[in-house]
């Protein structure tokens, strides 16, 4: 067994151990706690955020629905209000809409340095099924139209048959 002194040691070490590990503990969740600790917003401040944000969208010159779709947490009524208070202010203000710049166009350089960036798998694997697809209805099209020499026709008289096979079924 141990000797008598060497107990106390144990003893401090075990207790120094135990703070370690509880003082880790406890400065692990801070980030948890301080979750609790955050004031939420409160219903005037969501209110204005939406009025900023609908006077926004109307000065850009963007339509009441689509602001609501590009912002659908927000307040809808504090974004017409404010989309509503900006466009009486512009109208009594002769103040014309924002235009946002056109996009600029892409040249042959920005269309090699895509082909040539690493696509993530999922871009890769979406590119390569609509690839796919896209020769499968060139194909499924010159063999429609080569049989009948149309698709639009073959697919209207299968919808003839169809409406007679199901009306003399209910007879």
């Amino acid at each position: 067994m141990s000797s008598p002194s060497s107990t106390p040691i144990l003893r401090s070490h075990g207790v120094k151990l135990i703070a370690m590990l509880a003082l880790s503990f406890s400065l692990s969740a801070c980030d948890y706690v301080a979750s609790f600790t955050k004031p939420k917003q409160t219903p005037e401040e969501a209110k204005a955020e939406g009025i900023a944000l609908g006077a926004g969208c109307r000065q850009a010159g963007q339509s009441l629905e689509d602001c609501y779709q590009r912002n659908p947490d927000k307040l809808k009524a504090g974004i017409f209000a404010g989309w509503k208070d900006m466009h009486e202010y512009m109208a009594a203000k002769n103040i014309p809409t924002v235009v946002p710049p056109p996009v600029p166009e892409k040249t042959e350089a920005d269309t090699a340095k895509d082909k040539e960036a690493p696509k993530d798998d999922r871009a890769a694997r979406r590119e390569r099924r609509e690839r796919e697809k896209a020769e499968q209805d060139g194909k499924d099209g010159k063999d429609s139209k080569s049989k009948d020499g149309g698709g639009d026709s073959d697919r209207s008289s299968r919808r003839n048959r169809d409406r007679d096979d199901s009306s003399s079924s209910k007879k």
